[in-house]
């Protein structure tokens, strides 16, 4: 519960953690917020199933022999190597992640190296289909990087000089997801080129390059919330 004096009226707030926050006029009593409450008994219910539904199940990973990583929807197994190829960057050889067992005993450098792979990865594979969902969509292809974004999939940041290109930046653990989700995300990103904010228009652009577009919210919704974050064990 939140008391301020400024406050005129009672209000509900669901926090992202499915948390309730009862936010309280400074001059109400405890029992007129027990019936504001039980007033909104049925809005409380929703909004809380609603949060359930979407709130993150990330697991944390351990850096072991064997330990599953996806990435454009398929699982890999880590490997830790001892020999010549054990770098402090990871590889993906003969469909396993090699790391360095050296890497792997230190926890933040073995994430910084896994989080480095989707990065550099996830460049090489979205340069290869930017320019196509670009000139579907009649709009002006970005510069493109791959990075931390904290819990979101993708932003774009529009030029800042005359003759520049926009920037659009995705998330690193986007690629762990299928292709068909990441085109969605890139598709979301580059109806910002044409169009700010989430207005009808720009879900109209997004509809001419993904008519299904909704079907792939909705899964990008579902699975995204399973994905790894970065969290090691």
């Amino acid at each position: 519960m939140r008391v301020s004096p400024r406050r005129k009226r009672f209000a509900l707030t669901v926090t992202p953690d499915a948390s309730l926050v009862l936010h309280v006029p400074g001059e109400r009593t405890a029992r007129e917020a027990e019936s504001f409450v039980r007033g909104h008994r049925s809005w409380l219910v929703t909004k809380l199933a609603e949060r359930e539904r979407v709130r993150p199940v990330n697991v944390a990973k351990r850096l072991v022999d064997g330990e599953l990583f996806r990435y454009l929807g398929r699982t890999y197994r880590l490997a830790l190597s001892d020999g010549e190829e054990a770098d402090v960057r990871v590889r993906l050889m003969a469909g396993r992640l090699v790391m360095g067992r050296a890497v792997a005993e230190d926890p933040e450098a073995g994430r910084a190296a896994l989080v480095d792979w989707y990065c550099r990865t996830g460049r090489v594979w979205t340069r290869h289909r930017l320019q196509p969902w670009a000139a579907r969509m009649g709009v002006a292809e970005p510069r493109l990087e791959v990075r931390d974004l904290g819990q979101r999939w993708g932003s774009y940041r529009p030029p800042g000089e005359a003759g520049q290109r926009g920037l659009m930046s995705l998330g690193w653990p986007l690629f762990q997801l299928p292709m068909h989700l990441i085109d969605y995300v890139i598709a979301h990103e580059l109806a910002h080129v044409a169009v700010p904010g989430h207005r009808a228009d720009f879900w109209r652009l997004v509809r001419i390059a993904l008519p299904e577009y909704e079907q792939r919210r909705a899964d990008l919704d579902e699975l995204g919330r399973r994905m790894w974050m970065g969290e090691i064990a």
